[in-house]
Formats: C-alpha cells, structure tokens, sequence
C-alpha cells in the first residue's frame, strides 16, 4: 500500500509496490491538499503503472538504449525492448517492487536487490536504496546504487517528474521554466523530432545519440519563460543541477538543488498535454552505446565490485 510522509504544509506519498514511484506530492491551503506536481490516475497503483505515476525512477540506466543492446569491456548484452521501436528505455528499477526499509513521519527508505528477480532485466546484479524526505519547505529524493556482483558494471540513473502546465493541475498553461544547459544531445533513430541544434553533430555518433551539440534560440531557458507550445523531447548536457518551475499567477516557485552528479536533463514538454517533464539524471541517451564509441562525457560511471553511485535531488517550495 502507498505511504505517505507529512512536514508542515508538505506531505508526499510513496509507493513501494511500483518502483518506489512518487505517487503525489502536496502542499496544504487552507483546508485543500493542492498538487505540486501531475496528479496520479487514482488506479495506476493498483494496475502498477509506474509511467503514470507523478514521478518515477530510471535505473541502472535513464532514458532510451538503441536496439535494447548495449557493449560494455568488449562484451555486448542483450536487453529485453519494451517500446515499439525496440528499445530499451528507464531501466527497470521503475517496474519492480521495493521494500521498506525504514519509515518515519517525515521520511521513507526504500530498497532493492536485482537478484531477488530472476528474470531482471540488466545482466549486472545491483542493489539500490532510496530515501524520500520531507522538511517544511523541501522534498529530497537520495538515491544510492551498488553493484553488488564480482566484475565491473556501467551505471546511471534518473528521476522522471512531471509538472503541471497550471498550478495545482488548473486548465491554465502559465508554468514557466528557467534552466542553464550547455548543449543538446540529437535525438535517437526512431524518435520523431525536428532538431534542436543550430548545427549538425558528428555524423559517426549523430545515430547512436551524441555528441552535443549547440541548441537553437528557442530552446534556451536561461531566463525565466513560459513553457508554452515548444515540442521538446531531448537530453540536455552542461546542466549545473539548478532550475525554478514557476507559477506567476499562485506566487510558487519550485526550484531544483541537485548534487553534480546529474550533470544532465531531459526535457519534455509534449504539446496539448497538461503536464511536462524535467529529469535529472546521470547519463545521456544511450549513454552505454555512447561511452562505448568514445565519447567520454556520458556521464556513464563504472562502477566496481561492491562500489556505489549516489545523489540527492531535492524540490524546494518557495511562495511570495
């Protein structure tokens, strides 16, 4: 059953049984609960449907792997596809059940171990420990990953929250977003998109994702603007963890601190929906592909026998 953390205004709701995914999160006004970020399906629990819920975790990789296939130390592995177009995509830390490890009235940790799954779908045993925690004005999401087998494994992950386009879910579409990347990574074979950069990349790395390239005007954010009906599906690198989702017409603000191990962002903002995406993570698109081909900014970590990988993304909640 779903968990929820309370501090202050604040309270957030957890749910160990799919992938220890952020079912909501919540700020009190007066005598309402509004959200803070997209509201979960009231059944996407019961169905165990990490993809709706309001936010969820990638690991031991984020985002897409081209033909779910991936090389590592010489030795190319298999994975199992789970899109229509054959790939891989957020690993499957998202998908499985996690179990409680540690509760109190402001705070969760939840875990994972691989090998309890026999049929997992990563080819290097893992353990991972999430903490959810709530101050006043705050929640913070630390996530640790271990490579817990005998032999060196690549490693990455991710967080996947969606914003609403009008505070507390409204019909409005004011969210505006400021960030400060440093470049764009094309996009995958397969994935419809018009380009982003002001250049062509390497046309040798242009079909496994990378490298980043310069991002055109209209896709910059480094001054506060509305989200709008920009089409934006891409990973951005260059990112030094800060961004603000601001809501103008409620005075809220919700500002990203994450550690500079999530030297990258997605951002997706499919138009007509009611609801985007800004995901922190570790590695770029394909980056095991990418890091395999040479490009050595991936941010792709390899991680050794009983070595781990940590990072904390924390939300915070500033109102005028």
């Amino acid at each position: 059953m779903p968990n929820t953390i309370h501090a202050g205004r604040l309270s957030a709701t957890i749910a160990p049984e799919v992938g220890a995914s952020l079912v909501s999160f919540d700020m009190r006004q007066g005598d309402r609960q509004t959200p803070l970020v997209r509201p979960t399906p009231p059944d996407a629990v019961t169905r165990g449907e990490s993809g709706q819920m309001a936010s969820f975790v990638m690991l031991p990789w984020s985002n897409r792997i081209v033909n779910a296939r991936f090389t590592f130390e010489g030795r190319e592995h298999a994975l199992r596809p789970n899109t229509p177009q054959g790939f891989a995509i957020h690993g499957d830390g998202r998908q499985r059940p996690w179990r409680v490890i540690a509760q109190q009235a402001n705070a969760i940790t939840c875990a994972l171990d691989s090998r309890d799954f026999p049929d997992y779908n990563f080819p290097f045993p893992l353990r991972a420990e999430m903490q959810y925690s709530l101050s006043d004005a705050a929640l913070t999401t630390t996530l640790t990953l271990t490579n817990v087998g005998n032999r060196p494994m690549p490693a990455g992950f991710g967080f996947h929250p969606y914003f609403n386009r009008g505070f507390g879910a409204s019909d409005a579409d004011e969210a505006q977003l400021q960030i400060k990347v440093g470049g764009v990574y094309p996009p995958l074979p397969g994935m419809a998109s018009k380009p982003v950069w002001t250049h062509p990349p390497d046309s040798r790395l242009a079909a496994l994702g990378g490298p980043m390239a310069p991002m055109l005007a209209e896709h910059d954010f480094s001054v506060l603007q509305t989200v709008g009906a920009r089409d934006i599906d891409h990973c951005f690198g260059g990112w030094d963890g800060r961004a603000i989702i601001a809501y103008p017409s409620a005075g809220v603000r919700l500002r990203f601190e994450c550690d500079p191990v999530f030297g990258h962002v997605v951002i997706y903002t499919p138009p007509g929906k009611p609801s985007f995406a800004v995901e922190p993570v570790t590695i770029v698109n394909n980056g095991f592909n990418l890091y395999a081909a040479g490009l050595t900014d991936t941010g792709v970590r390899v991680l050794q026998p009983g070595a781990s990988l940590s990072g904390r993304f924390c939300l915070h909640v500033e109102q005028d």
